[in-house]
């Protein structure tokens, strides 16, 4: 029986409630939608930059199948330190990314656009939620919503946010705050739900949420200090009062933290005076100039937020340091406006809670990456967390604005009207930026002509260039890069030099390819690849002696390098030194060189009668590479030897097929087997010469056969 005529579900379910679950479901219908349509075009987005040696080249995240191993590979994904944990649960992302779809762009484009929706919508909900809280309560009841749901689509579709979202490897950038959003939305609950059963739940959640920010990217160690903000700013609370009451609650974080701290200075060999003071010796900067430059960069991250225009955003900007207080002048403006907003905020929380948490909020969140650590000096992905309550306050204005209109109903249409171009122009601006992210060539073209000047964009173009063959681009590029100014490293000059090496030593244009390899190693002498480089010319031009003594270096400062282990396998099979070619080639078996490693080793196994292992070795390079016809003439030249001659037959008659249906891979080879037998490491010609004679002179009978059938029709 229901009261006037009401439905039943309103005997339980009051229509205030409903009435949030409705706004909440829509605003995550549209929020989707916004996601959805800003980013459609960004799928087919290609790697940029550190994607390549951080995800495509880094086989730590090249996950083949679900096992402790791979996972294990995957928390240790440092591409500078693989020994170390690193982000586990961003790189865990990419890993099984890999898994499902290889380097498939779309699938992991697909996951970063997910992650940012979720973080949208949570942060969504906890700005919803703000506004239960009895210091907002009476004060925003009626426009709670609305404020809500434009602070939290102006954050999502703004420009500044793609560089977390369509440069695929900041994906370290969002999902860090996707479950950071998502732990402070669930301690506000834990804090205000009633019920201790619901508050452990939501607790248990923050934990879990607060980890998981954690081991996405290091700057989620600022959550405790963001909660704490929110107490005293919107919680209205006395921390000493709190932490008597809550007291349980705040030991179990208090050990988290600091049992996470401990765990991370072990597992990272963590060495302060190293990030203080010596880490800058590679730097271009100073850590008194970089304090005193993030302030200049702060306000102009401010300035981009507000003003997001395409022609504003880039990969590389260019920014001039601060030498002092006064070079340039806006260095101690920019100070004094960061130390006046945060004056106002902390003196005025009272009056004015919701903008003293914005302003405190984005502050303190951008003091791990723009304070002292030695990192680069500004990229945009950095404004992810920090900028996630900035328009907390506009959306409150604009309220504020619409209700003080209210009586003139023409002047509230037109602020609407406004608010909705303004949001189709952002989102315009985000999808129209993400045409810049197509491919490293549009990238870094945008990068020129944004910052002229700088030598990364022009040697990363130039590196695009050589990589697709524009050889006269890549060598211009190359060469303008040599020109401009580094502003990230001081030996970061050392890649143009090597890229120029490997450029010139590709054209055969040995002399030139070594004076920039030396160029390159009075810039680091202990760069492994630049011996093995010298190493292939010197024997190239028939100097063995050279080419191993610079393969010894190679192999001294990297003794894992596949490159360099390939080569001393190499070389010692040409030695006719088996067991000494199968140290290194089993050090040279990765996933790039698996087919020469296989073949190496095959050669190896061949050189000492173990035939049996050579022939395996020879099967994974012909299921490898089924057009590989030199693998089946080495099967055929054992199995000579084994006396097999049936089977060694049919292993020539595949190689013949192969040749005579690629007639550059009927060259290539016999330039292979004529070119100098005694090294050792090719098939005999003198055995497997008869053989071909054979089926030669069987085709041709098979052929004559059917020339007189075909005369006779």
């Amino acid at each position: 029986m229901t009261l006037n005529n009401e439905p039943d579900i309103f005997l339980h379910h009051p229509p205030e409630k409903l009435s949030k679950c409705r706004n909440i479901l829509f605003a995550v219908i549209a929020l989707t939608m916004l996601v959805s349509m800003v980013y459609s075009n960004s799928l087919d987005c290609s790697w940029h930059f550190d994607d390549v040696h951080s995800i495509t080249e880094n086989p730590n995240i090249h996950m083949e199948k679900l096992s402790w191993e791979f996972f294990y590979n995957a928390f240790h994904s440092d591409p500078n330190n693989p020994n170390k944990i690193y982000r586990p649960v961003s790189c865990l992302s990419f890993a099984l990314n890999y898994y499902f779809g290889k380097l498939n762009v779309s699938g992991y484009h697909l996951v970063n656009i997910s992650i940012h929706l979720i973080a949208s919508i949570f942060l969504f909900l906890f700005i919803y939620r703000l506004f239960d809280l009895p210091i907002l309560k009476d004060k925003f009841k009626d426009s709670s919503y609305f404020i809500a749901l434009i602070a939290t689509v102006l954050w999502t579709i703004n420009p500044i946010q793609g560089q977390a979202i369509t440069y695929i490897v900041q994906r370290m950038a969002s999902m860090a705050g996707m479950f950071y959003i998502m732990a402070m939305y669930f301690y506000l609950n834990t804090r205000i739900s009633p019920g201790r059963v619901k508050g452990i739940i939501f607790f248990s959640l923050f934990l879990a949420a607060f980890l998981l920010s954690l081991g996405s990217k290091e700057n989620a160690l600022m959550l405790p200090f963001s909660l704490f903000i929110l107490e005293i700013f919107l919680l209205n609370s006395n921390p000493f009062k709190i932490a008597k009451k809550h007291y349980t609650m705040y030991l179990i974080i208090l050990f988290v933290l600091l049992l996470i701290g401990i765990l991370y200075i072990l597992l990272k060999d963590i060495n302060l005076y190293e990030i203080l003071f010596s880490g800058y010796k590679d730097r271009p900067f100073t850590l008194g100039q970089r304090l005193l430059t993030e302030s200049r960069i702060i306000i102009f991250y401010i300035s981009l937020i507000l003003y997001p225009v395409p022609t504003r955003l880039n990969i590389s900007h260019d920014i001039d340091l601060s030498t002092s207080l006064f070079t340039p002048l806006t260095t101690i403006i920019s100070i004094f406006v960061i130390m006046a907003l945060i004056v106002f905020a902390v003196y005025r929380r009272r009056k004015y809670p919701l903008l003293a948490f914005s302003i405190c909020f984005f502050f303190l969140n951008h003091m791990v990456e723009s304070s002292f650590l030695n990192l680069e000096l500004i990229f945009e992905h950095r404004n992810y967390i920090p900028s996630m309550f900035f328009f907390l306050p506009i959306a409150a204005g604009l309220s504020w604005v619409l209700n003080y209109y209210k009586t003139k109903k023409s002047m509230q249409y037109m602020i609407i009207v406004f608010i909705v171009f303004f949001l189709v122009g952002l989102g315009h601006s985000t999808f129209i930026r993400n045409f810049t992210w197509k491919n490293e060539k549009s990238l870094w073209i945008d990068a020129i002509d944004k910052s002229p000047d700088l030598a990364r964009p022009h040697h990363n173009l130039g590196k695009y260039y050589d990589d697709y063959g524009y050889p006269v681009d890549a060598l211009s590029e190359y060469r303008k890069a040599l020109t401009f100014k580094w502003t990230n490293r001081k030996d970061e000059s050392f890649t143009t030099y090597y890229n120029l090496g490997t450029f010139f030593t590709l054209k055969k244009d040995y002399e030139r390819a070594m004076v920039y390899y030396e160029k390159a190693l009075q810039i680091n002498p202990d760069f492994a690849g630049i011996y093995n480089n010298l190493a292939t010319i010197y024997y190239t031009k028939g100097d063995a002696e050279l080419g191993y003594k610079n393969l010894e270096k190679a192999f001294f400062l990297s003794p894992y390098h596949p490159f360099t282990n390939l080569n001393l396998g190499l070389h010692f099979l040409k030695k006719k030194e088996p067991e000494k070619a199968l140290y290194h080639l089993v050090r040279s078996n990765t996933e790039e060189l698996f087919t020469q490693s296989q073949s190496y080793t095959g050669i190896a196994y061949k050189q000492m009668k173990r035939y049996g292992m050579a022939i395996a070795c020879f099967r994974n390079v012909v299921e490898k590479d089924p057009e590989n016809a030199l693998a089946y003439l080495h099967m055929a030249d054992i199995y000579l030897s084994t006396g097999r001659r049936n089977l060694a037959l049919q292993q020539v008659d595949k190689a013949l097929l192969l040749m005579f249906k690629d007639r550059t891979l009927f060259n290539k080879t016999l330039d292979t087997l004529n070119n100098d037998n005694s090294t050792n490491i090719y098939p005999s010609i003198k055995k497997i010469a008869p053989l071909i004679e054979e089926l030669i002179n069987d085709r041709t009978n098979e052929l004559s056969l059917w020339q007189d059938y075909l005369k006779k029709l």
